[in-house]
């Protein structure tokens, strides 16, 4: 599906449109403004260049010297030649949902690509999340995009990287909402993580390439998250995590909210389970997801993949480690095996992608890779 707009002639003043988007200062609030004064992107582009925008003087001049400085077609040619899309709104490839929404962006800056006609499930979450969230977000992404749905996220520490990660090991779909440019990355240690979603999916942005990251741009940028999505999937986020907010953005355009439970201990587990009570969906695996969206059926869910043939120790080690992460004594305990041949077990399961080792000695058990 793909999106149209009222004002057609977006689409058809596109240079001017992203040359406006270059200059300093400009806001979605002050785009509009200007689009409605001056008639079009080019007419707006015409008053920065008199200075009659009716900026301060300082303000004016700036934007002139800046607009002087290079042609909007001259800007287009560098996105071309770094591999950036312009999708402008009233493009046929304009994402539709995201065209639904409230305050959908004028432009969007790309790399990879799209997927367009494909359903879209948000994963957003806790930034210091547990090995728990970490290794729930992966199941959960990897049987979406096993299912052929695009995974979205931000591309943050913790539960975005874990979202993300899960749909390119599953050879899926995945789309990052980043708050900064697509030529920024932003952590920095997740640099390889951007080149493999650009190879996997796209790097998707509403600001300006060369955007440093301000923390007010990422609130906005969670609209977007929830505009692509039919749905979102919160895993581990506290009673003020950011993933709420996109969780907000999503109710308020009457996308599904579905949240994962988290363990009752845990700080991370107050914002989902408030999502819980409050009548979001609970999820545990893709599966839940698909029955949610009304596309289950055509994929079986990842326990009925899991590999047969495990050893009766190892099945009594699997069976402990349901219940949540245990450490190597309480394990023994648990199946009376002793520490050599528990060891042995785990290591063996470790190999198949079963269990990961913590931390502290402990175990969590985990979807086979």
């Amino acid at each position: 599906m793909t999106a149209t707009d009222p004002n057609p002639w977006l689409a058809r003043e596109k240079p001017e449109l992203v040359a406006l988007m270059s200059l300093p200062g400009i806001t979605p609030r002050r785009m509009r403004d200007m689009l409605a004064v001056f008639g079009s992107p080019a007419g707006a582009w015409n008053a920065v260049l008199n200075r009659a925008t009716g900026e301060p003087e300082e303000v004016a001049r700036d934007w002139r010297q800046r607009a002087t400085a290079s042609s909007p077609d001259a800007m287009m040619s560098r996105f071309a030649a770094s591999d950036i899309t312009v999708i402008v709104r009233g493009e046929p490839v304009y994402p539709a949902m995201l065209g639904q929404i409230h305050d959908p962006p004028f432009v969007l800056f790309v790399r990879g690509a799209l997927p367009l006609g494909r359903d879209c499930v948000g994963i957003v979450g806790a930034r210091k999340a547990s090995a728990y969230g970490v290794e729930a977000t992966r199941s959960l992404a990897e049987g979406l995009a096993a299912a052929g749905l695009c995974v979205v996220s931000g591309a943050a520490y913790g539960i975005d990287t874990a979202a993300h990660d899960g749909a390119i090991k599953a050879r899926g779909l995945t789309t990052a909402v980043l708050g900064c440019g697509v030529d920024v990355v932003y952590p920095r240690s997740n640099a390889k993580l951007y080149e493999d979603i650009r190879h996997s999916g796209a790097l998707v942005s509403e600001y300006f390439p060369g955007t440093e990251p301000k923390p007010y741009q990422f609130p906005a940028r969670n609209r977007i998250i929830a505009g692509l999505s039919r749905a979102v999937v919160v895993v581990e986020a506290s009673e003020r995590s950011g993933a709420l907010i996109t969780a907000d953005f999503a109710l308020a355009e009457g996308r599904d909210v579905m949240a994962v439970p988290g363990q009752v201990f845990s700080p991370n587990s107050k914002g989902t389970h408030g999502l819980i009570r409050a009548g979001a969906a609970l999820v545990t695996n893709a599966e839940d997801v698909l029955v949610e969206l009304g596309l289950s059926g055509e994929h079986a869910p990842w326990e009925q993949q899991q590999s047969p043939g495990h050893s009766p120790e190892e099945e009594a080690l699997l069976e402990v480690l349901a219940a949540g992460p245990v450490d190597m004594e309480a394990l023994c305990l648990a199946t009376g095996q002793p520490v050599a041949s528990a060891t042995a077990n785990l290591s063996s399961l470790e190999v198949r992608g079963l269990v990961t080792r913590m931390a502290g000695n402990r175990y969590q058990r985990c979807r086979p890779r």
